[in-house]
């Protein structure tokens, strides 16, 4: 048994990834518009009425703002954190289900399980996600501003992680933001540089894993080509360089397979280690 994912898109633009395992199809993340939602999902070549869950890592817009229009429509529940139920006001709005999913918690749909990880971010209980079927796990962690112990060790039995590397420190000095906003990203509840997940694909990437995938990269701080090498450079030093790094963008990725202890890489979908 394994898992399949494939990022639907990634960056201040919207973010959603597509998981599914044991028969069970989830979305992490709803940051597209529900017709774009829809759309990606139908050039992924799946039907959007076989979702069975949308689960929120926080209820920023570029997570989040897709989520409730989506679930109305096509009629399958939430699940989040209560933090996010509460600032994002989904009280106020007639959901199909929300089901709450703390850190520590798991959440489990057949044969397919999703255990919540605290994450730190300036958001009202933000998550990280470790979704697992059939001995096969994914780790999924996007705006965050640093990696700490727990998240490490959660992230340590998978074969695949997904984490961003938002930005690139002399690009972010140097660029058109306001100080406000650096000094925010900057933050310990901000975002992930390159240099901070080429330390931990360097020293805390567990033995298992054989895919990372590079997501929510700043369109403004950072360039894709500049993401990968220094993941890369950082396996080769860690001496893990049969771990292959693909980079989602706006657009996405491909459809990648995850098997334990095999080749993550779906060769069928023509899948590239840039996009």
């Amino acid at each position: 048994m394994s898992l399949r994912l494939r990022v639907l898109g990634s960056g201040s633009t919207g973010n959603a990834t597509v998981v599914e395992g044991a028969g069970v199809r989830i979305l992490v993340d709803a940051g597209l518009g529900p017709r774009q939602l829809q759309g990606r999902l139908e050039s992924a070549g799946v039907d959007p009425t076989t979702i069975d869950l949308v689960v929120l890592s926080h209820e920023h817009g570029d997570h989040a703002r897709g989520a409730a229009a989506f679930v109305s429509k096509w009629g399958m529940p939430l699940a989040g954190t209560r933090g996010t139920w509460q600032a994002a006001g989904f009280g106020a709005l007639d959901l199909p289900g929300y089901e709450r999913l703390e850190p520590g918690e798991t959440l489990r749909l057949g044969g397919l399980a999703i255990r919540a990880v605290a994450v730190p971010h300036d958001a009202a209980g933000p998550v990280g996600f470790v979704v697992s079927a059939g001995g096969c796990s994914f780790g999924h962690a996007t705006d965050l501003g640093h990696l700490g112990p727990e998240l490490v060790r959660s992230f340590r039995g998978c074969h695949a992680v997904l984490l961003e590397s938002n930005f690139d420190p002399a690009m972010l000095r140097d660029g058109p933001y306001p100080w406000s906003l650096k000094e925010r990203i900057l933050g310990p509840l901000g975002h992930l540089s390159n240099g901070d997940v080429g330390r931990y694909l360097e020293r805390g990437l567990g033995e298992e894993c054989r895919q990372v995938i590079l997501a929510h990269l700043s369109q403004k701080n950072n360039h894709p080509e500049l993401a990968l090498l220094t993941a890369e450079e950082a396996l080769q030093r860690g001496g893990r360089g049969e771990t292959d790094v693909t980079v989602a963008t706006a657009a996405g990725t491909g459809w990648i397979r995850v098997h334990p202890g095999t080749e993550a890489l779906d060769s069928e979908a023509g899948q590239l280690r840039l996009f």
